[in-house]
């Protein structure tokens, strides 16, 4: 089960990575304003792989703990802590230099969602639904 949930956080993260690159690339050429110098492709990556792989050893860790009740309480944590790394997005100090700083947020604000997003999505490829009902020590 461990090596599928660690599986599963990888494949989701690269997901998410790829999907906030092609929503910056399209937000960029229609609002008109670049901010990869701030918001590096490579730094959205990463960031989405080691989030989507913590959360994969949540999964882990919750299922020792909870068994039945894995699933609503990781995905109500998930959710939760996806909404709370948008209150650095808001306040972040661009450079002086930038161009309509104001269109920051609008750009990685969606982005906090997708790691969420690519993990609830391809789950059930990973778990199946009798080992979410039924004591895994695995």
């Amino acid at each position: 089960m461990f090596k599928r949930l660690l599986l599963l956080g990888l494949i989701s993260g690269v997901l998410a990575g790829i999907a906030a690159l092609i929503y910056q690339k399209v937000y960029s050429s229609s609002v008109g304003a670049d901010f990869s110098n701030i918001a590096k492709p490579v730094g959205i990556m990463i960031s989405n792989v080691v989030g989507c792989i913590i959360a994969a050893v949540g999964y882990w860790i919750l299922n020792k703990w909870l068994k039945e009740k894995t699933e609503i309480v990781f995905n109500f944590i998930f959710v939760i802590l996806s909404f709370a790394s948008i209150i650095p997005a808001i306040g972040a100090k661009l450079p002086l230099d930038v161009n309509s700083p104001e269109l920051f947020p609008g750009l990685v604000i969606p982005m906090h969602f997708f790691p969420a997003l690519a993990f609830f999505t391809i789950e059930p490829l990973f778990i199946k639904i009798s080992e979410k009902t039924k004591n895994i020590v695995a």
